[in-house]
């Protein structure tokens, strides 16, 4: 993991620095703009929970503990610990960060129930994002895909990497729940987003 994350920095800066300037391909719905203070987690204990904490961090609108918060497994107690406005779930399951986490895909899928209904009793503003592309889609019932049916649905806004809806589900989830949905053409457009997310 830490080894991913290495790789995952050392390629955002290089991007950056190579590419400073040259807007990011963004399509679909128009970026939604968003409010802080944002507690960041993950769906299913991926790695593209950190992927989202640190490309938000690279976009310099907003601080990380200042203006948003990183927790990898909040339940409902975090989700009061300040008064977030917005949660950001960035979707994708490991079999290596569930071990980590020394839980089963069913006990998290558990867990972001609670964790959806608080929000929704809440009344924060809930974004689903799918960066990683086909790397975190699987088969039917698979931990990935049910970490999607446990969070897409219920979101408010979708951002998702194109690769990711090679086979239309989020295209269908977006349709059906009448839900904005912003597509990126790779995990690094993501950065553009959140300038424009948080741009004031």
């Amino acid at each position: 993991m830490k080894k991913l994350l290495l790789l995952i920095v050392i390629t955002t800066c290089l991007i950056v620095s190579l590419s400073h300037g040259i807007l990011a391909k963004i399509s679909g719905a128009e970026v939604q703009p968003m409010a802080v203070p944002m507690l960041i987690t993950n769906a299913g204990q991926g790695p593209g929970g950190k992927m989202g904490r640190l490309l938000v961090s690279q976009s310099k609108t907003i601080t990380l503990n200042q203006d948003f918060w990183y927790n990898a497994e909040p339940d409902v107690e975090d989700l009061r610990e300040r008064p977030y406005q917005t949660l950001m779930v960035v979707i994708g399951s490991s079999a290596k960060g569930l071990g980590a986490s020394g839980i089963t895909i069913d006990q998290e899928i558990t867990r972001l129930e609670r964790m959806i209904g608080e929000t929704k009793r809440l009344g924060l503003y809930l974004i689903a994002v799918h960066l990683e592309g086909g790397a975190r889609r699987g088969k039917p019932g698979s931990a990935d895909e049910r970490s999607i049916d446990a969070i897409a649905p219920f979101a408010d806004y979708l951002i998702v990497a194109k690769e990711s809806d090679q086979d239309g589900r989020f295209t269908k989830i977006a349709s059906d729940k009448q839900i904005p949905l912003t597509f990126i053409d790779s995990a690094i457009d993501f950065m553009q987003v959140a300038k424009i997310m948080f741009a004031d």
